[in-house]
Parts: structure tokens; C-alpha cells; sequence
């Protein structure tokens, strides 16, 4: 009797000890997945927009970084962007000589502006998310005057800074639209009469591709 006992005993505890080892218990908690990480996402896109104080249509092309969390509603983006705007300043005017003659002038002003900037955005609701942002660089002019028959050109390089803020629609992960304003500011030079220089104001919209 004492030898079954035993032997029985010995059974159960081998059942234990094999049970012990396995991973799984039914009154184990379940585990945890682990959290999805943080990534940089590539972009590209382009706007087209009105500048206020130049009178004229400017376009940008932009391509950058973009940094998401899954646990957050917010996004921080870094892009390199560069864009062209043509200008046409065109009259007459009296000329000052003994014998008064009005002369013909023509002024056409293209501008490159290269810059690199900072992108805060997050969601206000639903697809529509907010932004702001700022960014400096350069604004390349290439200037030819026509002023009566005399001509010249200049080459002009200057520093550019922007601050810039508006909304987004995201269509779908890949694909959104965007409108906003920017506040551009362009150092002065020689030619500083000219409207490119100073303060400017910037009215855009534009698509964006996510990959």
C-alpha cells in the first residue's frame, strides 16, 4: 500500500514538473504587444500661391523628413524647399533734359528661394490637421532692365527667412492637401526700391505624397 502511495506521488509530481516548464498557464496574465516605434516617414510635394507685395504667382517644390509617433497626435517634419517667382515692372517716364522726352523702361526680376525649414503639426479634427512652421535660406534675383534702350542685368543674392502656418486634409497615409500663409522677409541691397525686398506675404495651396 505504502509502495503504491509512493509511486502514485511520483506520478503527480512528474506531471507537475513538465506542466512547470511550459509557457503558457491558463491563469497567467496575457501578454503585452509591444508598443509600434516612432519613425522618420519620407515627402514631397508643391504649392502654388500669390505674393502679395510682388503681384505675382510663385511656385515651390519641397522634399523632407517627417517624424511620427503612434502614440501621438502630433508630427515633426524637416523639408528642403526651393520655388520661382518672375516679375515684370514695366512704364514711362519723363525725362528730365532740355528737350523733355519720355522713356519707355522695362524690369523683369526672377527670384529662386532656397530654404530649409521646420514643420510642428497636429490634428484638429477628424483628416484636418493644423501646422506652423519657419524656415531661412537664400532668395537667388536675376534682374534685366530695359530702360530706354540701355540695357543691364544684375545678379543679387540675399537672406530669406519665413514663418508660415495653415490647414492640411489628409485624403488618405499617402496623399493630402494643404493651404496656408507665409510671412517672408528678404534682406535689401543696391536695388532695394524694388518691391522683392523686405516684407512679403505669401498665399498658397498645395498637394503633399507620403511614402
Amino acid at each position: 500500500m505504502i509502495k503504491t502511495a509512493m509511486t502514485l506521488l511520483a506520478g503527480l509530481a512528474l506531471a507537475a514538473s513538465a506542466q512547470a516548464g511550459e509557457d503558457y498557464s491558463a491563469k497567467a496574465p496575457a501578454p503585452v504587444p509591444a508598443a509600434a516605434p516612432c519613425l522618420w516617414t519620407w515627402f514631397a510635394g508643391g504649392s502654388v500661391g500669390y505674393l502679395d507685395d510682388m503681384d505675382t504667382e510663385m511656385y515651390t517644390l519641397h522634399v523632407g523628413v517627417e517624424y511620427k509617433c503612434p502614440d501621438s497626435c502630433c508630427s515633426h517634419a524637416i523639408y528642403l524647399e526651393a520655388g520661382y517667382a518672375d516679375q515684370d515692372l514695366s512704364g514711362n517716364y519723363l525725362d528730365g533734359q532740355s528737350v523733355p522726352l519720355r522713356i519707355d523702361y522695362d524690369v523683369d526680376i526672377n527670384m529662386v528661394p532656397i530654404t530649409l525649414n521646420y514643420k510642428f503639426e497636429c490634428v484638429l479634427t477628424g483628416n484636418l490637421n493644423w501646422y506652423i512652421g519657419a524656415g531661412a535660406g537664400i532668395a537667388i534675383f536675376n534682374i534685366d532692365v530695359n530702360d530706354g534702350g540701355n540695357k543691364s542685368s544684375a545678379d543679387e543674392t540675399e537672406f530669406l527667412a519665413q514663418a508660415f502656418t495653415g490647414l492640411v486634409y489628409n485624403f488618405s497615409d499617402a496623399f493630402e492637401a494643404f493651404g496656408g500663409a507665409r510671412y517672408l522677409y528678404v534682406t535689401d541691397n543696391d536695388l532695394d526700391n524694388l518691391d522683392v525686398y523686405g516684407d512679403d506675404f505669401f498665399y498658397e495651396l498645395g498637394v503633399r505624397f507620403n511614402f
